[in-house]
Formats: C-alpha cells, structure tokens, sequence
C-alpha cells in the first residue's frame, strides 16, 4: 500500500514525463502525426514511470530547463538535501530567478532527482589533470603535476576496476597535451556519467597542506576564482562556443550530484590524511567556474587531492605508496557515493594502502 507522498510524487513523475513526451513531439514536429497514430497505439505513462528513466528523457528534460531558464536570466538551482548530509550551499549575489515551467516540480520534489527517477552510474571517466605542455604546478624538488595526477589516476582505475557493473576509463593514458575541449569532447563521446578531474595544489609564499574539491558553480571565494582562472588556460572556446555551453548552468540533476559526489570525496580524503597528517587543512567543498566542470553534462568534480608547496608533503608524493594512499582515499569516496542510497559505506581505501 503505497503512502500519501508516494502517491504525490508518482503523479509528479506521470504529470513531468507527460510533459517531456509532448514537449518532445512538439520539437520534432511529430505532434500531429501522433493524434492520427492515438487510436492504435497508447503510451502507457504508469508503465514509463514505474521503471528506470531512459538517458534520453532526461537530457531533453534537463534541455528544456536549461533553455527556459536561460531565456528567462540564470536562475539559482532549486533542490533539498537532507542537513546532515550536505553542507549549506551559500550563494550570494544571486538574482531573484523568474519561474520556469519546471519550478513546481523541482520545488515540490523532496529527494535528489537520481534517486527519484532510479538512475545508475555504469561509465566512469577519470581525467588526470595537465599533461604534455602544460606540466602544471611544480614542486621545489622538480615535482611536476601532470605525474603526479597520471600515476594516481591509474592507480585509482585499477582500484575501481574490481567493482563489477562499472566502465573506468582514463582521459589521458601517458604524458600528452590535452585540451579541455578534448576532455570534454571524450567525456561526451564516452557517454561518460561521472567526470572526476584531478590535480595537486600549488599555494605560492603558503607551505600549507590543503585539501578542496570543487563542482561547477559561481565562485566561493576568491581564491577558487583565481585557481579556476588559471586551470581554464588554453581551453579554445570560442565566446559563440561558450555562450551555447553556458546553458548546462542550469542542469539541476548535474548541480545535485556533483555537489553530492564533491563532499563524499573530500570527506574521505580529509579524513583519512588526517590520521597521517595532523596538520592538514580541510578547505572543503567549493564551487568555482571551471570549463571542464562547466562542459561535462554528467555530475563532475575537481578534486586538488594534496599541496605540493608543502615541503613534506612533496616528499610524500614523489613516493609510490603515498599516491595509492591517495588512490584508496578517492576509491572510498567515490564508492560511497555510488552506495549512499544502500546505507552502505566502506572505508576500504587506508586499509588496504596502510603497508605499502
């Protein structure tokens, strides 16, 4: 017997796919054929409902939010999340956002729009950050990032590797240049369904260790915007390119999760470098306005898993075992993402690393 609020949010679900089927017709210009067509064929919305949502009614869904919402000014994303879960997103300057045909939807709606719509995440796309020409930070030592982020990154693809049901896939597999256009452009090609970029920070005249993960969004602050302009360097967009690309601003689901993935990942990196290293700072989930970040349409985050302009903290990483430590920190984190509606988190990542 189903309760009075599963029985609301069915009918939002019935009410929301009746609307994209209609809106989908009207686009294609197949409205007037499907009247003819009504007689012999009826679509069954409860049986739609009832099952997985396919990809394809989600991006046309997302679409047409992204596209109402641009045409109407840039509106602040609307969503909930339990308050223990997820810290408070503080967003200020924002303006006052003229309702979209959506809002009573996402308004009403009280959980996260994967979970209600029963979506999975099947293709995984690490991307290591720089590459080739563009090293990235460099350490006093001779450290350079673009390493760095290719050994951790490979590391983390054979750790992820033995869950079944999941495709890991790497942007770059040796030492190449690689744009952000390119790592966008494979993100998609892939049909990828999470984007999880990583790099190592570099604070100049600051020999502190810090640790901060990142998800598309206006500025926190204005480090984040500085950092954000400097990773965006050579990402060859056009303003033509970029004002199309500007729309995917207001994909709700995208907003949701990469903020969702963010903090699963930053809470197991902190947490667990902290038992190794008292003096790490947790810097915390942010928002800033990365290209990468902005590109993928899938729940992406940029994570900066350790400081390379910490002395010590440089010697650490030019060890092996200290970067499938970090490995193992973002395997947990990104596992207990992928499990956070099974009530079922792992902490698998220190232990395993802990004697190598």
């Amino acid at each position: 017997m189903k309760s009075r609020t599963e029985k609301k949010q069915e009918k939002i679900k019935t009410t929301i796919l009746k609307d994209i089927y209609k809106e989908n017709l009207r686009m294609t210009g197949k409205a007037a054929d499907s009247k003819k067509r009504k007689k012999n064929k009826k679509i069954s919305l409860v049986r739609i409902s009832s099952i997985a949502l396919p990809a394809v009614l989600i991006f046309i869904f997302l679409n047409n939010f992204a596209i109402q919402e641009a045409r109407s000014g840039f509106s602040k994303p609307q969503f909930s999340y339990a308050q223990d879960s997820v810290p408070e997103f503080n967003e200020t300057g924002a303006d006052n956002p003229t309702p979209s045909r959506y809002d009573n939807f996402l308004n009403e709606l009280q959980v996260p729009l994967r979970e209600f719509f029963g979506l999975k995440v099947k293709r995984i796309l690490i991307d290591p950050g720089h590459g080739g020409d563009a090293p990235g930070a460099s350490g006093k030592l001779g450290t350079k990032e673009k390493d760095l982020t290719l050994d951790i990154a490979k590391r983390l693809r054979k750790r992820l590797k033995k869950y079944s049901g999941y495709h890991i896939m790497l942007t770059r597999e040796k030492d190449i240049t690689l744009s952000l256009e390119a790592r966008i452009a494979l993100a998609k090609a892939w049909k990828a369904d999470l984007f999880i970029s990583i790099h190592v920070n570099y604070i100049p005249n600051k020999p502190i260790n810090i640790i901060e993960t990142y998800y598309f969004g206006p500025h926190s602050d204005r480090d984040a915007l500085l950092l954000a302009q400097k990773e965006n360097r050579g990402a060859g967009y056009t303003l033509n390119d970029f004002r199309k690309v500007i729309r995917n601003i207001g994909n709700t689901l995208k907003t949701q999760e990469s903020r969702s993935l963010a903090l699963y990942i930053q809470r197991s990196l902190y947490k667990n470098t902290k038992k190794q290293n008292k003096d790490i700072k947790n810097f915390g989930i942010k928002t800033a306005p990365f290209v990468v970040l902005l590109g993928v349409e899938v729940p992406s985050v940029l994570t900066e898993v350790s400081c390379m302009s910490n002395a010590m903290e440089e010697r650490k990483l030019r060890k092996g075992y200290y970067r499938d430590r970090i490995a193992g920190y973002l395997e947990e984190g990104i596992v207990n993402y992928l499990n956070k509606n099974k009530k079922k988190e792992v902490q698998n990542g220190a232990k395993r690393t802990r004697n190598r």
